[in-house]
């Protein structure tokens, strides 16, 4: 998940997988196999499900397109996943193979490259149903927050969406959630999940939800894809005609008076307010104004779940701060909610690094500014930081697996690199991540690591103790082999 402040091509790779599994037959009436390219297997017991794709297969590559291209997967076998079952077929196979499983849907965050086990795509399972009487949602893991925001805006309503609308609402959810438009009013989308359809380790098909298989309910909300695949999930919306949002930018030259003003400013916003700064290379050709392309700049960015007016009267503070090269902010339907990161639409191959920050006293900003503003030699496309508070500091009325809610900001950075500068973006993210070592909290927010932060002890700091310990004990009573281990993993206990 990313955060720049431009957009690229409008073909998401979950639009590329959806369009295979037409060509295929995947998703025509009655789920027939249509194409030449999936193989009419046997049955289970002799040989692997249908609805696959092998190595050298038509169709093999593009199933595997996705948002992050900077690793790469050669699984045994890509399942085209269009009902739960399938997903079940998958799993058995694999459990009888003593292969690994993992899951993809948009591809949007970088796990671990692998050369074996089977992926389960599941961009076909992409129904979405809105209840507007419940104010509740029921999505595939297929689904994207743009086709849900603009399903419930028919209604009024909306959901804790990502910074992109590419971004798929089940992984995402899973590893918290954290809504730019309206985290700090409502707290992390995990905590407003009502269910969820799960395929655990022995090919069963469960439901989750507070009253039935309350462990797995716990540790899935947050603790990503280590417990099964999830087939549906339900959660609840919120009543959403509009925002006062979107983004002021500044040179970055302004950014020493910029920063100090947007802490300040934030620290005093009320919880409508969900806001965060970062530094932003914009590309020569992004569909932005004059004044900011091929510039480094310093984007504000802001979303105030209220009355315009009032909107108005809380972000004219900063507008006065200095010199405003773009300002964006306006009352927007809430299905223009993507201007307010205006993320690429990809794909790209990006890098990426992060922590949690207890505090954002004058030194850290000012080590920001050394190492990503205007005087710096920073590759990095973009330099975060993120307030949190509000709602995401409060634990949900029924509890999950999202910890370190007593973290102030997430810092976030991300390079976009070609082969030959990948070492280089690497090591700057890594500096970056290290000058802030004296305000980090030690941990970091799951849905931000990268394939780089896989390591176990990593995986292990995402979460307090106690969360994790937990996690352990739930990944060893429904997953002991470690089949789901082609993520950020949490491994069963052993022994």
């Amino acid at each position: 998940m990313t955060s720049h402040e431009y957009a690229t091509s409008p073909t998401t790779p979950a639009l590329r997988r959806r369009t295979l599994l037409r060509a295929g037959g995947i998703l025509g009436a009655a789920g027939t196999a249509g194409a030449a390219a999936l193989h009419a297997a046997p049955a289970l017991a002799e040989g692997p499900p249908a609805h696959w794709l092998r190595p050298g297969d038509p169709g093999y590559e593009e199933s595997m397109a996705r948002f992050n291209v900077s690793i790469t997967h050669r699984p045994e076998a890509v399942v085209l996943a269009q009902h739960s079952s399938h997903v079940q077929e998958a799993v058995r196979y694999a459990d009888g193979q003593d292969l690994p499983v993992a899951v993809m849907a948009t591809g949007h965050q970088a796990s671990v490259p692998f050369d074996d086990g089977i992926l389960v795509s599941t961009a076909g399972m992409d129904g979405v149903r809105i209840d507007p009487r419940r104010s509740t949602a029921g999505v595939g893991p297929g689904v994207r927050w743009s086709e849900v925001a603009e399903k419930a805006a028919h209604h009024g309503l909306a959901g804790l969406a990502g910074s992109s609308g590419s971004v798929g609402v089940v992984g995402y959810t899973l590893g918290g959630g954290l809504s730019p438009a309206l985290g700090r009013l409502h707290g992390y989308a995990a905590d407003h999940v009502e269910g969820f359809d799960i395929v655990t380790a022995d090919g069963e098909l469960r439901r989750a939800t507070p009253e039935c298989e309350e462990d797995l309910f716990w540790a899935a909300r947050g603790g990503k894809g280590n417990f099964g695949i999830v087939t549906s999930m339900d959660f609840g919306l919120f009543a959403v005609p509009t925002l006062y949002a979107g983004a002021l930018m500044f040179s970055a030259e302004a950014a020493e008076d910029v920063l100090p003003a947007w802490r300040d400013w934030a620290a005093e916003a009320p919880e409508e307010v969900t806001t965060s700064a970062a530094f932003v290379q914009v590309p020569p050709d992004a569909p932005l104004p004059e004044p900011v392309r091929g510039k480094r700049v310093v984007s504000l960015r802001v979303s105030y779940d209220g009355d315009a007016a009032d909107g108005r009267r809380l972000v004219d503070p900063l507008r006065e701060v200095a010199p405003v090269l773009v300002d964006s902010v306006a009352e927007i339907p809430f299905t223009d909610w993507g201007a307010i990161h205006n993320d690429p639409e990809g794909p790209l191959p990006a890098y990426e690094r992060t922590t949690l920050l207890a505090e954002l006293p004058d030194e850290a900003l000012q080590a920001i500014i050394n190492l990503a503003g205007a005087e710096s030699e920073s590759p990095m496309s973009l330099v975060e930081v993120r307030q949190l508070g509000g709602a995401l500091a409060r634990e949900p009325e029924v509890g999950n697996a999202v910890g370190h809610r007593e973290a102030a900001y997430t810092f976030f950075t991300i390079g976009v690199a070609p082969p030959e500068q990948v070492e280089d973006v690497r090591s700057y993210g890594e500096r970056l991540i290290g000058s802030m070592v004296a305000w980090s909290t030690g941990g970091a927010y799951v849905n931000f690591l990268s394939s780089d932060e896989s390591d176990p002890e990593d995986v292990r700091d995402a979460y307090v103790p106690e969360i994790y310990d937990r996690l352990v004990g739930v990944k060893t009573a429904v997953d002991g082999s470690n089949m789901f281990r082609l993520t950020h993993n949490i491994p069963p206990a052993v022994g």
